[in-house]
């Protein structure tokens, strides 16, 4: 036999457990979002920091190199740059190095092959434009070497001697330094192949990482508009929870109510051969007892008088 107090209890605790679970579904729906909005800004920024800082060395080492070039006749300025041009050549080994490491995870597996594609043309133009350091500075040599050797000594008369009529040298060998031109022409595989994979593809890895962080609102918009369905679709069956209970709760409280009040008219009446029943309901049967007692002596009674 159920009770009103336990009806209560059941569809009150129905309401609850579905505001529970509304509030849990808000809950995972928004940090769902954030998690993803937040993870991708993050990685995002890493990514484009670090191809940014990729991209301002690869120009300061094309820089160094044409400088380089343009000053390949001169030792001390060629030797500056030569100096340059190496640290940062190691400044960019050690930043491709880090980013195929990939320790925070800022870059897809795609992202690092072309890294390391990015890597290897690196390397190639380094190994070229380092040839060609070598190759100049053993043309240098060579100036050297052959201005050395053609420099006259000029001999010491012996007291009383005639004056040393002076002797033509033959022309030493002609030793020229590499024009800019020249030397330009020796790199042209390595910086075509530094420009056209490394820095062309830093150029677009990072404008494909900026639509990506652009891209990031309408994702949390997108997030958010979901998260406010989920929740009308929660209200809406809460809504219809709501009006289950407010049809079932009252019915099972008016309808053996209206039971009894049929009963106890019956019994005014004197329609005494109607058993009055509580209708199921716990709280009712003390009231539903006393009326069929009451019955029963009632029935009794009109029983005894007819006799």
């Amino acid at each position: 036999m159920k009770s009103i107090r336990s009806r209560l209890i059941a569809g009150l605790g129905l309401i609850i457990v579905f505001f529970l679970a509304q509030a849990a579904l808000i809950w995972w729906g928004e940090d769902t979002a954030r998690r993803d909005v937040v993870d991708a800004t993050r990685k995002n920024t890493i990514a484009s920091s670090q191809l940014g800082d990729l991209a301002v060395l690869a120009q300061q080492i094309r820089r160094y190199e044409k400088e380089y070039f343009v000053y390949v006749g001169n030792p001390e300025r060629r030797e500056a740059y030569t100096k340059e041009w190496s640290g940062t050549a190691d400044k960019i080994g050690k930043q491709l190095e880090t980013m195929r490491s990939n320790p925070d995870k800022a870059f897809n597996e795609t992202d690092v092959s072309k890294i390391g594609n990015w890597a290897s043309a690196s390397e190639f133009y380094a190994s070229e434009m380092r040839k060609i350091f070598g190759t100049v500075t053993t043309q240098a040599n060579k100036i050297a070497s052959v201005a050395t050797a053609a420099t006259p000594t000029a001999p010491v008369p012996a007291a009383g001697a005639a004056k040393a009529v002076p002797v033509a040298l033959a022309p030493a060998e002609a030793v020229a330094m590499f024009s800019p031109v020249e030397v330009n022409g020796m790199i042209t595989a390595g910086k075509d192949r530094f420009s056209g994979v490394l820095i062309k593809g830093v150029a677009e890895m990072s404008s494909e990482k900026t639509k990506q962080t652009l891209a990031l609102a309408e994702r949390a918009s997108d997030g958010f508009k979901q998260l406010l369905i989920a929740v009308l679709s929660t209200v809406l069956v809460g809504v219809v929870i709501a009006l289950v209970l407010m049809w079932t709760l009252p019915k099972a409280v008016t309808g053996p109510l209206e039971q009894l009040t049929a009963s106890v008219d019956n019994i005014s009446k004197g329609n005494l051969e109607t058993r009055v029943d509580s209708g199921g309901i716990a709280e009712f049967q003390g009231l539903a007892k006393a009326l069929e007692r009451m019955r029963l002596g009632q029935q009794a009674l009109v029983a005894r008088m007819r006799r």
